[in-house]
């Protein structure tokens, strides 16, 4: 009970003078000026962290060695979320990843329920339809990946300008003026 009092007396004494605004003011701090991003340099990042994971990957996997999956899946949801961070807005970036992670667990997810059959083996048995199925799907998905991840390297550019725009005007502002020849009584 005693501690109890004691931290409560310390937060109090600690916070009296911030809440009663006798705390002395931190000085202003003068706003640091924006430096304009460059489109292309963020579209270059989103590609280079797009393809060099996938490349390696598959280079990866054709020696044999089954771990070039995870680089080209990461390189799928993760390469153009570098443009993005270099534009300064990876949440976008992140956001756009997640649409992208969703719709390749989908897939796996569909394909999974379909095949649960068990007449998609078509190395030690013979192929149903499910099979054909599971095909479709999987090429449905892919496209649908692959289609967003190029939409997401081809707006970087364009999300880029826009900041550029917004982060350069927050400096200006509008002043009204009036001019002899077309001043107004009002």
């Amino acid at each position: 009970m005693r501690r109890e009092v004691l931290r409560s007396l310390r937060v109090l004494a600690c916070a009296g003078p911030l809440l009663a605004g006798t705390a002395p003011a931190l000085a202003a701090q003068e706003p640091e000026p924006y430096e304009a991003k460059s489109p292309e340099v963020a579209r270059r990042r989103s590609i280079l962290g797009t393809v060099v994971p996938i490349a390696a990957g598959y280079a990866i996997g054709a020696t044999g060695i089954n771990a070039g999956g995870p680089l080209v899946f990461g390189g799928l949801l993760f390469g153009p979320v570098l443009g993005y961070a270099y534009a300064g807005e990876t949440r976008r970036g992140m956001a756009h990843a997640g649409i992208r992670a969703a719709v390749l667990g989908g897939t796996a997810g569909a394909i999974f329920v379909i095949c649960s059959g068990r007449d998609c083996d078509f190395i030690f048995g013979s192929p149903g339809p499910e099979l054909a199925l599971a095909v479709a799907t999987g090429v449905a998905g892919a496209l649908v990946t692959v289609w967003l991840v190029v939409r997401d390297i081809n707006q970087v550019g364009d999300r880029v300008r826009a900041r550029n725009m917004v982060r350069g005007r927050s400096a200006a502002f509008l002043a009204p003026t009036a001019r002899e020849e077309h001043s107004f009584a009002g």
